[in-house]
Formats: C-alpha cells, sequence, structure tokens
C-alpha cells in the first residue's frame, strides 16, 4: 500500500505492506519504468521504500508478486 494505506492499515491494528515499485510511491507509470536507467529505479525505490518504513510498513516489497512470501512469514510469525 502507499502511506495514507500503511496509516489506515496500523490504526486498524493490522499488518501493513508497502509496495516500492509497483505502487504510488515510486511515481511512475509502467511506460515510464521501462524506460528508466537503472541508477533512477534504485534510486526511487530507496526512497519509497524509507518512506514507507517511516510510516510504519512491517514489510516493504517490490512488487505484488513477493505477497504471498510475505503472508507465509506472518502466518509464520502468528503460529
Amino acid at each position: 500500500d502507499a502511506v495514507p494505506g500503511i496509516a489506515e492499515g496500523l490504526n486498524a491494528g493490522m499488518w501493513s505492506v508497502g509496495l516500492a515499485l509497483s505502487g504510488n510511491e515510486f511515481g511512475a507509470t509502467w511506460s515510464e519504468y521501462r524506460q528508466m536507467a537503472a541508477g533512477e529505479i534504485a534510486q526511487r525505490r530507496t526512497a519509497a521504500a524509507d518512506k514507507l518504513y517511516a510510516a510504519g510498513a512491517h514489510y516493504v516489497i517490490d512488487t505484488l508478486a513477493q505477497l504471498p512470501d510475505v503472508i507465509a512469514d506472518i502466518n509464520r510469525r502468528l503460529a
């Protein structure tokens, strides 16, 4: 989620997961992303991740493709 969603999740007592590359904080469309140099992608990803962690995200992942691993980790932690 983005920063507002992280805050909402925390206020509801939920685990919060931020999206560094495919979320709003990265600030680019898929088309724009595909045209970026690797250095710019890395810089934007780091800035987005820092902002999401500062907002209180428990996890920050690049894309939703990584979400199943996060859910599995949360389930292990709660077991």
